[in-house]
């Protein structure tokens, strides 16, 4: 994908940002495969690292006028397969991992480094790509009080599963995801909204957020119903200045700026957020239990691990660990902090093997 130059006033604006806006990269070449509305889908053809681009067709849902008719967007996700189908194999566990404001799958991929994760455990790893919004100058998602209303990210995300499902060997009931930022908006986003499968079981497995928060649009969380089945891990820097960790009144103004996108929505703070989250799994958000995996970083667990908040002194609107200093969420204390990467994939593997000892029993 061919990234659209802003110009030089937008940029200028949006500099404002740059912590929540993360930088973005051009996009890595790659297969494209269409998936076809009729439902005939195309088998993907094999790139030298194991990756593939895959373009989906979905419906958008945005209300029609009388004389308007159903309107379809093109949307693409990176998909990093290391055993390529898995072919013969059991069936594997997926990661859906979602970028910040402003960036793009393959800056996802190079600041979690889930590629090397997906390798060492056997799962397929999927970087969706955020829409084009405002004039197509900004790629973001709708998420939970931010950053835009307009793209249906809910009906995108299930049909990249089903697709993954479909063609990549994935199990359908360990589908996983992560966000960073405004990433992580739509994660609890999709805590909040994609619900159960015709099967009962969550569409989603278990669920990570780092430096994204849960809000909502007019602070209207009617819409939020989180499952008691899924797993959440949160990480926050302490001196995030972008996603404070106290969240936003509606009707506050981040940034000094007065984006309505924003601005009508509402943040919970880190706790109020995970609180939320906990009160639905397990009808209480007294912490049970609390953890220091590392000097600078505080984890407590509620629900008896099934909700988990890190917090991170001094770390600013970054991926906790992040070692390439190319990416403005680069960590510069990733010596000493969490690799927070490894700490999700870890709680996503607990996830797994609890799911398979209460099958097993």
């Amino acid at each position: 994908m061919q990234l659209t130059l802003l110009p030089t006033v937008l940029l200028s604006i949006t500099c404002l940002y740059c912590g929540l806006f993360t930088d973005a990269l051009p996009s890595t070449d790659g297969r494209k495969h269409k998936f076809l509305r009729s439902g005939k889908l195309p088998i993907p053809t094999q790139d030298q690292d194991n990756s593939h681009v895959i373009t989906v067709t979905v419906d958008d849902n945005t209300p029609l006028g009388p004389f308007q008719r159903q309107r379809f967007v093109e949307r693409n996700v990176t998909v990093f397969d290391p055993a390529y189908n898995g072919k013969g194999q059991s069936k594997r566990p997926l990661v859906l991992a979602y970028h910040g404001v402003m960036s793009d799958s393959e800056t996802m991929r190079q600041l979690t480094q889930l590629d090397r994760e997906a390798k060492d455990r056997g799962w397929v790893a999927a970087y969706p790509q955020g829409e084009w919004t405002y004039f197509r100058k900004m790629t973001n998602w709708n998420g939970a009080g931010c950053c835009s209303q307009g793209q249906d990210d809910i009906s995108f995300t299930k049909v990249m599963i089903e697709y993954m499902v479909e063609h990549f060997n994935v199990d359908e009931n360990k589908v996983y995801v992560t966000g960073v930022s405004n990433g992580g908006f739509m994660v609890y986003r999709l805590l909040c909204e994609m619900g159960h499968r015709e099967s009962g079981k969550p569409w989603i497995a278990a669920a990570s957020v780092h430096s994204g928060l849960l809000g909502a649009w007019n602070a209207d969380f009617s819409s939020c119903s989180i499952s008691t089945e899924t797993p959440l891990v949160h990480f926050h820097g302490l001196a995030d200045p972008i996603v404070n960790t106290t969240g936003k009144a509606e009707s506050k103004a981040e940034f000094g700026l007065p984006f309505p996108p924003v601005t009508k929505a509402e943040w919970k703070s880190v706790n109020a957020s995970v609180d939320y989250v906990a009160e639905a799994m397990c009808g209480s958000s007294v912490i049970t239990s609390t953890s220091k995996p590392t000097e600078s970083t505080t984890c407590h667990q509620m629900c008896h691990g099934k909700v988990e908040y890190c917090m991170v002194e001094e770390l600013q609107h970054m991926w906790s660990g992040c070692s390439n200093k190319t990416l403005n969420m680069y960590d510069p204390h990733h010596a000493t902090n969490v690799d927070a990467t490894k700490y999700f994939a870890d709680s996503f593997e607990r996830h797994r093997k609890n799911e398979s000892d209460v099958i097993d029993q």
